[in-house]
């Protein structure tokens, strides 16, 4: 047994040290001002003046397939006291083959998933966008497949085991270099557990299942964009104190539209009221938009991008919520500051006359 392990130690050791290996870095700071005015007791009016910042540091091989990253992610709110920040520890490994179309990550991922609004809500992605699991992203031509596992909360006498499994998977048909449709869908499992204190007799287990089949077209062209998707969103959620399933089922769309540096999109929700068990369990089973808890719900981005470069990116938006109980207005700023190892060499590179490199997204 004990020579098994030493004969697996010094193969790794070997490995690292016949494999080309480089130092890896990447900055990602945000700074957000999000006023919100209107709502209910579910979305009350707040003001969000926050920074969040990711270090991360680490070292690749073998041509940057595999990558072993280390940081936090720091958010802090803006208020007289420095009350209520967090930092978050990340560390993770990564392999990645661009000519197969393979991404593998495991471990606390930073800021990796951008997720729709019924699986993810703004105000919970500010404080915390890390993934704690693992994801895999296959891509080709003409499929795309994507899912990972987030654990959210680890089970202690106080605390209550949560986490949720997702899978997107889509079939693309480009028509041509301007037309293309996308079909496919999601599927999120999402578990709540008991803690290790038995003696509190109102927790039980609760499942909550989200399944949105959905077709996408696609038209662009040289300064714009236009996209139109429709789907079903349905889902079950089943607390195991009580027999009852509940079953709320909805029309789900999407419009979006883009020209040079104006972007208009439009989110639909029609049908039973989602995450049913919400007034008893709140966010800690469903990390979705509360704004979903209705039979209706409108939601409309208008959105200015002021300044774009794969170093900084400043927009403006405007975002107006209907239901067929509130209506509420949100104003943001947003500016985010990104600067990595390639990025780096890209501006050497232009200082001397060169153009940039593709900047390649982590996820």
């Amino acid at each position: 047994m004990h020579r098994g392990l030493l004969a697996i130690l010094l193969t790794l050791v070997s490995a690292l040290t016949l494999s080309s290996q480089e130092l890896e870095w990447s900055v990602d700071m945000n700074a957000v001002f999000n006023n919100r005015e209107g709502g209910d007791e579910e979305t009350p009016d707040q003001t969000f003046i926050f920074t969040r910042i990711t270090p991360q540091i680490g070292v690749s091989m073998d041509s940057a397939r595999h990558r072993i990253m280390g940081g936090v992610t720091w958010y802090q709110p803006m208020n007289d006291h420095l009350h209520g920040y967090k930092v978050l520890p990340s560390l993770y490994y990564m392999y990645k083959d661009d000519k197969k179309g393979y991404k593998f990550a495991i471990g606390v991922i930073p800021d990796a998933i951008k997720m729709p609004k019924f699986l993810q809500s703004d105000s919970l992605n500010y404080v915390n966008p890390n993934i704690k699991g693992f994801m895999i992203d296959v891509h080709k031509p003409h499929f795309y497949f994507l899912s990972w596992l987030n654990w959210r909360q680890l089970r202690t006498k106080n605390h209550r085991e949560a986490f949720d499994v997702t899978g997107q998977v889509f079939w693309l048909k480009h028509f041509n270099e301007n037309n293309s449709l996308k079909a496919g869908g999601l599927v999120r499992y999402n578990h709540l557990a008991k803690s290790y204190d038995y003696s509190d007799p109102t927790q039980g287990v609760v499942d909550n299942f989200n399944i949105n089949p959905q077709v996408e077209y696609s038209h662009q062209w040289n300064n714009g964009y236009f996209g139109a998707t429709a789907g079903i969103l349905i889902s079950c959620d089943h607390d195991r104190h009580f027999p009852k399933w509940h079953k709320p089922v909805g029309f789900l769309g999407n419009l979006k539209g883009n020209w040079k540096w104006i972007t208009i999109n439009e989110d639909i929700y029609a049908g039973d009221r989602q995450m049913p068990l919400y007034d008893n369990f709140s966010t800690l089973l469903y990390q979705g938009d509360q704004f979903y808890h209705n039979k209706f719900y409108s939601r409309t981005d208008l959105i200015a991008t002021i300044f774009n470069r794969d170093y900084l990116n400043l927009e403006v938006k405007l975002t107006y919520h209907v239901t067929e109980k509130v209506t509420a207005f949100w104003q943001q700023l947003a500016v985010r500051f990104y600067l990595d190892k390639n990025l780096w060499k890209q501006y050497r590179n232009k200082k001397k006359g060169g153009d940039y490199l593709p900047l390649q997204p982590l996820f």
